[in-house]
């Protein structure tokens, strides 16, 4: 019986020991099992665009550089320079230079055979009426590759911002005043409206960007020709206005109240005087305003000597980050709407629910004939 007794206890131990054995593991005890599993539903879930992406990226830094065509202010250069070379060790070398002289150059360089420039960002006009006409730029959808590129919902009106065709996108859409007064000589209620030029007190008293030139004159005339008629034109061209081509001396004339109004002025020059103290101020008459692309219209050459590069750009560019750099330092509002808007003025910004006009490229010919024609006279 004592022996009996005595292996009891060591039968209850075994059989103890054999069911703790046998009884099934919960999840926290077979990390790896888990870990392994993680692995394998990560390489399933991975972005289709990815392993493109790097492919893009490796291929992009043998090709080293990127011939960039720009009309970029200096602060811009600088950062988008650095930024993208810091990015992917890749050199941006920038031809700088006015629309006109950007085209002229990149038209003597393709009749002489020569394909140097990879992509040009400058206003939509060249795009338009030079190069595409020329057939020396390609589609731009196929290359855009980044999914937060292509979203419709990341771009104003939500759509992405071709012009009249795929081989531009418009990625700075900012508010563009139609006209800018000098403070110590026109009080806010007697300019609520563009109709008021009309008023035989403003006769003589009007200086504007030459619409022939094209332009923000061309632009202004374009886009309120369509809102206000013809005939609205050809009364304000008896108001004799005075046409100037030198933005920054319209700008000056007005500051100093050689004239009090100025229409179609550019609103780097009314900032640049704005903060030397000038007495100007932007307007928004009750027609509304419209929107300018300003110098931020992207192409990509058919013929790019590197054209990994300049895909790997573009995108980049058209990226939040892209934009985010290139709007501080250009100072202009993107057209992404999940760029901040924190570093610029109330009037360059965008309101929810107002409505903007953008010129129609279609209608140039037209509106240039009209110029012509109505201001003709003037423009001698």
């Amino acid at each position: 019986m004592k022996k009996t007794l005595c292996i009891l206890p060591a039968f209850i131990l075994l059989l103890s020991l054999l069911l703790t054995a046998c009884a099934p593991k919960e999840a926290t005890e077979a990390p790896a099992s888990a870990t392994k599993e993680k692995v394998k539903s990560s390489g399933e879930t991975a972005p289709a665009w990815q392993s493109e992406w790097d492919q893009l990226v490796s291929e992009a830094k043998k090709e080293g550089n990127i011939a960039l065509y720009a009309m970029f202010t200096p602060p811009t250069r600088t950062a988008l320079t650095a930024a993208f070379k810091q990015k992917y060790g890749i050199d941006l070398e920038v031809t700088v230079g006015r629309n006109a002289e950007i085209a002229e150059k990149l038209l003597r360089e393709n009749r002489a055979g020569l394909n140097y420039a990879d992509v040009v960002i400058a206003g939509k006009g060249s795009a338009f009426e030079v190069y595409n006409p020329a057939g020396l730029l390609t589609t731009l959808d196929p290359l855009l590759l980044l999914p937060e590129v292509k979203d419709p919902a990341a771009w104003w009106q939500g759509k992405l911002p071709h012009l009249e065709d795929t081989t531009t996108l418009a990625f700075i859409a900012y508010v563009q005043p139609p006209m800018v007064v000098n403070t110590d000589m026109v009080k806010p209620a007697e300019l609520s409206s563009l109709k008021d030029l009309l008023n035989p007190g403003w006769k003589g008293k009007i200086t504007m960007n030459d619409p022939s030139a094209g332009g923000t004159g061309f632009s202004w005339f374009a886009v309120f020709s369509e809102i206000l008629g013809y005939d609205y034109m050809r009364s304000l061209a008896r108001m004799d206005v005075v046409f100037i081509n030198d933005r920054r001396l319209q700008v000056e004339w007005v500051a100093r109240g050689k004239y009090p109004l100025g229409l179609a002025t550019m609103e780097a020059e009314v900032t640049e005087f704005t903060k030397l103290g000038a007495p100007l101020r932007p307007v928004i008459p009750q027609e509304g305003s419209y929107l300018t692309h300003g110098a931020g219209v992207v192409s990509v050459f058919a013929k790019a000597p590197h054209p990994k590069a300049a895909k790997l750009f573009v995108n980049w560019l058209l990226s939040r980050e892209g934009q985010t750099i290139y709007s501080r330092a250009e100072g202009n509002q993107s057209a992404r709407v999940d760029v901040s808007t924190d570093h610029l003025p109330s009037d360059k910004v965008r309101e929810p629910g107002r409505k903007y006009f953008l010129e129609d490229l279609r209608l140039r010919p037209e509106k240039q004939k009209m110029v012509k024609e109505i201001f003709g006279p003037l423009l001698k």
